[in-house]
């Protein structure tokens, strides 16, 4: 008989069931692996603490299996065999179960575990049983410390040798602890409002017509002063004034640049045409690498594809700590829970230089400029990238019986290229309850997208 041989549809606890343990493992090849149920030394003193503490390793890691994979062999009872590998029989120098159990309690204290010794081949073959893990059971940790082992360290069975639990291994029996915890079933209703989504086109020929039209408006309103008129023929006819008069003084104060309503006038100079088309260059630079992400911001900002969410306990009893996560597939489209952050457009549009405009531009602070509410909304929560999908997830608290929770609102943000269908996939958890809630909704979306021109007019006098 080899281990493979061994029925471990059902726990093996009879004094046959155990020698047969002791007779496969014997019988097994060199080759034989241990499993996430059983282990095996060819010899321990288990009168010392050299030889204990790998009992109590052994113990503490299968007592920290999940509650699934530790049933899947055995009803999840593990075995640790002492005296016996494939093809060897050294056997164990048998002690008083009290000692050895008390010797074992110095690291072990919460796992449940028994002692029996197996005679075969004419040696005593030391067997600990630890019982299955259950939902509920707490984590059990290393009571005190030994070389390298600090005290409090956990330890988990893998697929074939005990070692310290890592992250995954200590979400898992965290999970465990709470499972006990939870009441069979979660009863939750689920409320999901959505009118139809509008799909969001910002192709680079649109926004390039956009900009050429601007452009045309921008230097149609840019304030530009008339070309200095030609100089004036000479002429032999007499002034009526002395030295030109009236007419002479004020052409030589040049009123149409100084005064009462000239003082601050501009007039036409070759350098202010070149400040013109660097200006009008920037403005449109700005435009072109920035108005994508305003586009998606004014979406967001926008009462436009808005799904609305709520999570209601119609039952008689509290529910506690409970989560709303939706998943929404990455087909085409962007999720947000709030405005994405995105460089400020310019505000002005430009014009021609000017001393009393380029004064205001110079020595307003830039905030005055740009709406206050702008950048002012309160942050949602984050939006996870799941490859293949985005998550979010609100932290709805309790609800008491007939109570609901408060909206929770996303957008999805659609691309010219999603499906006209999107699946979104609602699930509920709690701590105070078992198993999940789940629900499902499909939104469509509308063949008529949203431009550039639905957000920004690029000649808005017309």
């Amino acid at each position: 008989m080899s281990l493979s041989d061994i029925d471990t549809t059902r726990a093996l606890r009879t004094d046959d069931e155990l020698l047969a343990l002791v007779e496969a493992i014997h019988s097994s090849p060199p080759s034989a692996q241990e499993t996430n149920w059983l282990e095996w030394k060819s010899t321990l003193n288990v009168s010392v603490v050299e030889g204990r503490f790998p009992v109590a390793k052994a113990i503490l890691g299968f007592a920290n299996r999940s509650v699934t994979e530790a049933h899947r062999a055995c009803e999840g009872v593990a075995y640790m065999v002492v005296g016996v590998e494939p093809d060897n029989a050294s056997g164990v120098a048998a002690i008083d179960h009290a000692s050895l159990s008390q010797g074992l309690k110095t690291y072990v204290d919460s796992a449940r575990w028994s002692l029996r010794y197996v005679e075969f081949a004419g040696v005593n073959v030391l067997v600990v049983m630890i019982e299955a893990p259950r939902a509920g059971d707490p984590i059990h940790a290393l009571q005190k410390g030994y070389d390298k082992h600090y005290r409090g360290a956990v330890f988990h069975r893998g697929a074939a040798q005990t070692e310290p639990a890592g992250p995954k291994e200590l979400a898992m029996l965290q999970e465990r602890l709470l499972e006990g915890q939870r009441e069979p079933d979660l009863d939750l209703e689920f409320d999901a409002q959505a009118e139809p989504l509008t799909r969001l086109r910002a192709n680079p020929e649109e926004i390039e017509d956009w900009l050429h039209r601007r452009e045309a408006y921008v230097r149609a309103n840019s304030g530009q002063p008339p070309p200095p008129a030609p100089p004036p023929t000479s002429s032999k006819t007499s002034s009526p004034f002395p030295l030109g008069g009236a007419a002479g003084f004020a052409s030589s104060l040049s009123l149409n640049s100084v005064g009462a309503a000239g003082f601050l006038r501009n007039t036409y100079k070759p350098e202010d045409a070149e400040e013109f088309e660097r200006r009008v260059e920037d403005y449109l630079a700005q435009f072109r690498t920035g108005v994508v992400e305003h586009m998606v911001r004014q979406v967001v900002k926008s009462d436009y594809n808005k799904i609305t969410f709520a999570v209601g306990n119609e039952t008689d009893d509290s529910v506690r700590g409970i989560k709303l996560t939706v998943t929404i597939p990455q087909s085409g489209v962007e999720v947000h829970t709030s405005p994405p952050r995105a460089e400020p457009l310019p505000v002005q549009m430009p014009k021609w230089p000017n001393p009393a405009d380029d004064w205001v531009m110079a020595n307003v602070p830039a905030p005055v400029l740009v709406d206050p509410d702008e950048f002012n909304f309160a942050p949602g929560p984050s939006v996870l990238d799941k490859d293949n999908s985005f998550e979010v997830i609100w932290n709805i608290g309790d609800l008491r019986p007939g109570e609901w929770s408060g909206s929770c609102t996303l957008t999805i943000v659609v691309g010219p290229n999603a499906p006209d269908e999107l699946g979104i996939e609602l699930v509920a958890r709690s701590l105070s309850h078992r198993r999940i809630a789940t629900s499902k909704l499909t939104v469509t979306v509308r063949s008529e997208p949203l431009t550039i021109d639905d957000f920004y007019d690029a000649a808005p006098d017309k």
